[in-house]
């Protein structure tokens, strides 16, 4: 069954090998630098931490710093021995071990580019490399697919394609000029141009031309989100430039199988078997699946890559405009003027996060929620504390269903609801 799923993703076998011993070297090289950019994620910051789990709740600060140490180090193991010998598959085994940690400790570090590497690494360092090509490249078009189907909803069409449309009319210095009509357009063909990619990607016959349509998307993204465009941190940019290496290498450099050559590899793979390899095409095929539980409310926005969806659940914090001066000095920045109709502040902690952590703010509730309990243990803002929670846009009318949470307790009551934690760690 394993052979059939790659069937028709496998590489030129000649090419395989140094193929993958080269992505994984660019894969190590690129979660070092794009956790460099985004440092302060990484390290203790004034934006509140929330753990993906509560028994981390206290975890000493010490241990972080250990486990991002030994991150550091074993992951540079696995950049300069490389992920076909002994010692770089220690490294990766290492780094993924310490940046489990880190992830567990403070949800936010769960960005998509940390979890896309870090199960590319698993990959490349424990299948064989013509099996770890093959899984590779079904990994990586599962990617764009779900993230095309994330954006094939009213809402991405009725806000004209969200931050990656309004970034590259801004960069075109078209924003003026392009009806509302004509936005929904784009959106549209934003949304289609990823699945067309997707599908491409899988079929060897239009391999060729979809990889090079991924690098023509890349860029344009690169564009919209870019400084002329949506002005976005750098680890946005970083993780689109290391995608067009990544395709350039897997899609390109590897090469493809004749069909006559597809049945002697496919059946090669069934000679490389053991429990870890066999927990590895586990976690393969869990990557591949677990994107199509979101709806259900099990996996997590980004880890089923609705990257730049505007349809997700979505979570407002505001403080009464009495308290506002009982808020830390870091977030009172990010407060905007009070509301008319209710003297509420709206707090802008999306704006906090990319100033305060580089980072894109951690698309769940249940992490935001987190954020304003955080607030409420510094500031005891008490009733002055409001949450307005969205719940999914329906895909096909675009309504979401809206509640109001007020208070510390009702905030800590609808935390209870969820099956990860979501209340913030204690300083």
């Amino acid at each position: 069954m394993w052979s059939r799923i790659l069937r028709g993703l496998e590489g030129d076998p000649g090419r395989a090998g140094p193929a993958a011993s080269l992505l994984g070297r660019v894969a190590a090289a690129s979660l070092l630098i794009l956790m460099t950019a985004t440092w302060q994620l990484w390290s203790v910051t004034t934006f509140p931490r929330v753990p993906l789990v509560g028994a981390l709740l206290r975890l000493p600060g010490w241990v972080e710093w250990t486990a991002l140490a030994a991150f550091a180090a074993a992951q540079l193991v696995a950049l300069i021995w490389g992920f076909d010998r002994r010692a770089g598959r220690r490294g990766v085994a290492i780094s993924v071990l310490a940046l489990g940690v880190l992830v567990l400790a403070d949800q936010h570090r769960l960005q998509p580019w940390v979890y896309q590497l870090l199960v590319l690494e698993i990959v490349l360092a424990g299948l064989p490399a013509a099996e770890a090509i093959a899984v590779t490249r079904l990994l990586v078009a599962s990617i764009y697919f779900y993230s095309a189907l994330s954006k094939l909803d009213r809402s991405f069409f009725e806000s004209g394609g969200g931050q990656i449309v309004d970034g590259l009319l801004e960069s075109l210095r078209l924003t003026g000029s392009v009806t509302d009509g004509n936005r929904a357009v784009l959106a549209g063909i934003v949304a289609l141009g990823e699945l067309l990619v997707a599908l491409g990607l899988c079929w060897r016959r239009a391999r060729r031309y979809a990889w090079l349509a991924s690098i023509a998307l890349h860029a344009l993204l690169l564009l919209a989100l870019g400084p002329l465009g949506a002005g976005n941190k750098p680890g946005v940019l970083l993780w689109n430039l290391y995608f067009i290496a990544q395709n350039v290498i897997l899609f390109g450099w590897a090469g493809e199988l004749s069909v006559g050559e597809q049945a002697t590899a496919t059946a090669s793979q069934q000679g490389h078997e053991g429990i870890a390899r066999w927990a590895i095409r586990g976690l393969a095929l869990f990557v591949l699946l677990f994107p199509l539980t979101e709806p259900l409310g099990i996996c997590d926005v980004w880890p089923a890559w609705a990257v730049y969806a505007t349809g997700p659940e979505r979570a407002r914090v505001f403080v009464a405009a009495a308290d506002r001066g009982k808020l830390p000095e870091a977030a009172r920045d990010y407060l905007q003027p009070p509301r008319f109709e209710d003297d509420l502040c709206l707090l802008r902690i999306d704006r906090w996060s990319l100033d305060a952590s580089g980072s894109p703010l951690y698309p769940q509730n249940r992490f935001r929620l987190g954020v304003a309990l955080a607030l409420d243990a510094t500031a005891a803002i008490g009733d002055g504390l409001v949450v307005e929670l969205d719940g999914p846009a329906d895909r096909f009318t675009g309504k979401t269903t809206s509640r109001r949470l007020q208070s510390r307790v009702a905030i800590a009551v609808e935390l209870e609801r969820d099956w990860l934690n979501g209340f913030p760690r204690e300083h």
